[in-house]
């Protein structure tokens, strides 16, 4: 009998860029591999890969709490149906829903990803307490299943956890991101035109948007000669989502030129000279590894996650959180400093060969799910 698999993710956007590759050596291994989520574009490739599909309606758009209802439902009838050896949960509606749910399934063993705490453990207030302890209550119920695994990608959201739930370290394997494709993201030059800065992550003030986009006012009032971009999808469920009419403005009034997402985010990539995060805090930011493997230097925060992924003044620099001053600073120094601008693009490609191999990536990945299953 083939080894079932099911990957319960929120999006086939996010499995495809961060998964995909350890799916399609599954297949290869010879395991049935189902892909559970809510699907937007991507539904006949993965089909026509010889992947097994199924859609759960996460709503991730949504903050209606009642709307978690149906993906209960649907992630129970899906397991009774697969009966999977093992479900591999990733990000935190899939962890927390499906975690439930095979507490009480025929799951023989499952592998937990959590990609960053996020802007659940972020805030200071008294909502945002609440909030972080009715999901370290959640996170405590899941880690009650007999036989599991937890990925994480840096050691403090490991210290924390362990300080936080009743996770055991010896249940806990980190690894480094979902790594990159080092023979696709290819080194290339850092163009000698008019600097190109680039953003890219989800539209929200957690990611530091705001901060940037002070950062470049900032820089403009001060005459710094340069174009900057911001990429990426808006979220509007997130705690700090930022209101599409607030970015349009942004693009208007041609403050930044905002340009969505991007499928293939190496071509921007290639075309700029910095890239910065200015990120509350990570998990393994994937845009960091695919500017380092371009060749490209880095500015972000010295928060965990961001600092995980750059040694500083080596392969990017780090500067405090929630600081558009310091992030000016930054990008004019950078940019004014070409022979510390391309020292820094060389290493940060060595860096990348070095640590961010999507391959080993997916080697640990096939071994967390053989050594569960001896």
């Amino acid at each position: 009998m083939r080894n079932k698999i099911i990957f319960l993710v929120n999006g086939d956007s996010f499995f495809i860029s961060h998964r995909l590759l350890i799916a399609k050596k599954l297949l290869l291994e010879g395991y049935e591999v189902h892909i559970a989520t809510e699907f937007s574009n991507h539904r006949k490739m993965l089909s026509k890969m010889g992947f097994k599909l199924h859609n759960i309606s996460f709503n991730k758009n949504s903050l209606n709490l009642l709307k978690t209802i149906i993906p209960i439902f649907q992630i129970f009838f899906l397991i009774r149906k697969v009966k999977p050896n093992i479900i591999h949960l990733i990000s935190l509606k899939p962890i927390i829903l499906g975690g439930l749910v095979s507490l009480i399934s025929p799951v023989n063993y499952m592998v937990i990803s959590i990609t960053g705490l996020g802007s659940m453990f972020i805030g200071n207030g008294i909502f945002s307490r609440i909030r972080e302890n009715i999901f370290i209550l959640l996170y405590r119920v899941v880690f009650l299943f007999p036989n599991f695994k937890v990925i994480l990608q840096n050691n403090d959201d490991l210290k924390y956890l362990i300080k936080k739930t009743n996770l055991k370290k010896n249940k806990v394997k980190i690894i480094k991101g979902s790594g990159v494709d080092l023979n696709t993201l290819k080194f290339s030059k850092i163009p000698q035109n008019e600097p190109i800065i680039l953003m890219a992550s989800r539209i929200i003030g957690d990611k530091g948007v705001l901060e940037y986009i002070k950062s470049i006012q900032y820089l403009k009032k001060y005459n710094f000669k340069g174009k900057f971009y911001l990429a990426g999808n808006i979220d509007f469920a997130n705690p700090s989502a930022i209101k599409e009419s607030i970015i349009n403005h942004w693009h208007q009034k041609k403050i930044v030129n905002y340009i969505g997402y991007q499928n293939d985010i190496s071509k921007i990539i290639k075309k700029s000279t910095i890239v910065v995060l200015p990120s509350y805090r990570e998990g393994f930011p994937k845009i960091l590894m695919e500017a380092a493997a371009c060749g490209r230097p880095v500015i972000t925060t010295n928060v965990p996650g961001c600092k995980d992924a750059v040694i500083n003044n080596i392969t990017g620099i780090l500067i405090p959180p929630k600081n558009y001053i310091a992030l000016a600073n930054a990008i004019k120094n950078l940019c004014n400093n070409k022979k510390k601008l391309k020292k820094i693009g060389k290493t940060a490609r060595k860096h990348a060969l070095e640590n961010f191999d999507v391959n080993d990536v997916v080697s640990h990945h096939l071994h967390i799910y053989k050594t569960l299953e001896l």
